[in-house]
């Protein structure tokens, strides 16, 4: 068994915001706009992950941009074509790989299940999957109950986030990591993981791969 996260690692979502940014300086927000209404659109109170085409609308209308012009400019870059252009690097060919190698290919990712989907979908990968989850809260819980319900031989996982790796790896040592390199995270962070990490798709298809 195999398992994949999403944002990061097949999905380059640094890519996505740029062009999101750039999507919104048409309908005149600014690049500071842009991030501070992220981040408030991102969470709920709660802490729940919400972000989406309409909850950054939403933010961006309360701080006086119309409504439908912001919701267009952000479903540009939410179209197929868009989604497809967005993929990482190596990710197809790492997917058809894994699909020979593993009998259960998962999809394990963190957001607001809808826009996810839309994502997944829009990005052309679902059919490379047996299961996908998407999850608002974390994903420590959906690993346990996929190993707790299905005992395979081997279980890798394959994600961009050092901190919640390390803390699925604590708590399911079973469970064989390896990290693909965020623009995102300080590359010390990687360094000093303790956990093998690779800068592209391919060297991580390799690696799996050949410790498989």
């Amino acid at each position: 068994m195999i398992i994949i996260d999403f944002d990061d690692t097949l999905f380059n979502t640094h890519k996505f915001k740029k062009d999101r940014l750039e999507a919104l300086k048409d309908v005149g927000v600014s690049e500071e706009v842009y991030w501070e209404t992220y981040l408030k659109a991102r969470n709920s109170n709660d802490g729940l992950f919400t972000y989406s085409n309409e909850r950054h609308a939403n933010v961006l209308e309360a701080s006086g941009f119309e409504k439908e012009k912001v919701l267009e400019a952000l479903e540009k870059t939410t179209s197929g074509l868009a989604l497809k252009n967005t993929l990482s690097t190596g990710a197809e060919s790492m997917l058809k790989e894994f699909k020979q190698k593993f009998s259960t290919v998962i999809l394990l990712s963190l957001g607001d299940p809808a826009f996810q989907e839309l994502k997944t979908k829009g990005a052309g990968i679902s059919e490379y999957f047996e299961r996908i989850f998407f999850v608002d809260d974390s994903k420590e819980h959906v690993m346990k109950n996929l190993l707790e319900n299905h005992k395979p031989e081997q279980v890798w996982f394959v994600s961009d986030k050092v901190s919640e790796t390390k803390k699925i790896v604590e708590q399911i040592p079973e469970i064989k990591s390896v990290l693909k390199v965020s623009k995102n995270i300080d590359i010390s962070e990687y360094e000093n993981s303790g956990l093998p990490f690779f800068q592209t798709l391919e060297e991580i298809t390799k690696y799996v791969t050949d410790n498989s």
